[in-house]
């Protein structure tokens, strides 16, 4: 089973570190996973999902794909299927950013012990990165993703001390702020956000 990524999945994929265990939490149809571990990015996956059809459907395609002693499926809400140091990398990708923000506040321990969380919201990234600081979580990086001319905000978080942060770090991003020179965020500040 080839799987193709959209451009926001495949900038995600190539902001998680080589050889983590990861997990993929709201996996839908588990085509993150399944590329993870096609291109050797990472060696075991933990995919959940919470909704019963997406689930039925990821467990199908990994099936498909012959990657069963790669890729384990959860049925459950965000990081609940997930013990405290199971994973290094987490993927909260195609939420709002209060859901993902709840997400993590509900499962701090979880949340903590991982080495990186890669959130990807599609609205309320403020209030994501403002409840991120709150949390105790530092943005160490952030990306743009463009996809049918819609533009996506990639944030990259682990638990440390935020350190001083202001209005605009909340709003823009304190990395991305300081990444003037890209074409993407050029175009991205200058438009509104995504409804």
């Amino acid at each position: 089973m080839k799987v193709n990524l959209t451009n926001r999945l495949l900038l995600i994929a190539n902001m998680i570190p080589g050889g983590h265990v990861v997990a993929d939490i709201g996996t839908d149809h588990a085509y993150l996973p399944i590329y993870l571990i096609k291109e050797g990015i990472s060696t075991r996956v933990i995919a959940t999902e919470i909704t019963q059809g997406p689930f039925k459907r990821a467990l199908e395609n990994v099936k498909k794909a012959g990657l069963e002693d790669f890729i384990e499926l959860r049925h459950g809400p965000g990081l609940k299927p997930l013990a405290p140091g199971e994973v290094q990398t987490a993927v909260i990708a195609g939420m709002g950013g209060e859901t993902i923000a709840g997400i993590i506040r509900d499962s701090r321990p979880v949340a903590g012990s991982m080495k990186l969380m890669l959130l990807q919201p599609m609205r309320n990234q403020p209030e994501l990165r403002r409840q991120l600081f709150s949390m105790g979580f530092k943005i160490i990086d952030e990306d743009i993703a463009v996809e049918d001319s819609r533009f996506y905000e990639i944030i990259a978080a682990r638990r440390q001390s935020p350190g001083p942060f202001d209005d605009i770090d909340i709003a823009v991003g304190p990395v991305l702020r300081k990444k003037k020179d890209t074409d993407s965020l050029r175009i991205y500040t200058t438009q509104n956000r995504n409804p």
